[in-house]
């Protein structure tokens, strides 16, 4: 029974200090691993903690090849950490088929906030699939770059378009 006692210390203390100390190379590691989940644990845990040396990995996972999840972790894990550096990744991913890809980078760019985003934001915010995060994106980057494409989006027939580049120009305006 002291055995077991001592086994369960020994695993809660494992388990806690996993919780407690972030090992950053480890997981910078578990971006190769083959298993999926790993992977995606990784890049979730090195999002969380804002680790700017992993967006040149994470930069990688965009690739087509990677499963759509992966994808998908690695861009919200970019707009977290907030690097300048992944800016022209994330925007040549706005120009793929997959609208929820395309999405998530828009949120990511607009999480980032360089200038340097503009340009392929207002390319896209003419298309339905991720019209609103791009509007918003645009707001929140806050480069007056942003402008011609928000004031074209107010002669919109979607009243909610309207809306929308109205609050981001509102936005730029105030410089918030």
């Amino acid at each position: 029974m002291k055995m077991a006692l001592n086994s369960l210390l020994v695993i809660f203390l494992i388990v806690v200090s996993g919780c407690i100390f972030f090992n950053k190379e480890k997981y910078l590691k578990d971006l190769g691993n083959d298993n999926v989940m790993v992977k995606y644990g990784a890049i979730c845990k090195l999002g969380e903690k804002k680790e700017k040396s992993a967006v040149s990995s994470l930069v990688k996972l965009l690739a087509d090849s990677q499963p759509k999840m992966i994808r998908l972790a690695a861009i919200e894990a970019l707009g977290k950490i907030g690097e300048e550096d992944a800016v022209s990744h994330l925007v040549s991913v706005l120009d793929g088929n997959d609208s929820e890809i395309r999405t998530a980078a828009c949120d990511a760019l607009g999480q980032i906030g360089s200038a340097k985003a503009v340009n392929g934001l207002a390319k896209v915010s003419g298309d339905k699939d991720v019209q609103p995060t791009a509007i918003w994106a645009l707001g929140n980057i806050g480069d007056p770059g942003a402008v011609p494409a928000l004031a074209k989006l107010l002669d919109d027939q979607d009243k909610y378009v309207r809306f929308n580049a109205y609050q981001a120009l509102k936005k730029l305006s105030s410089g918030q």
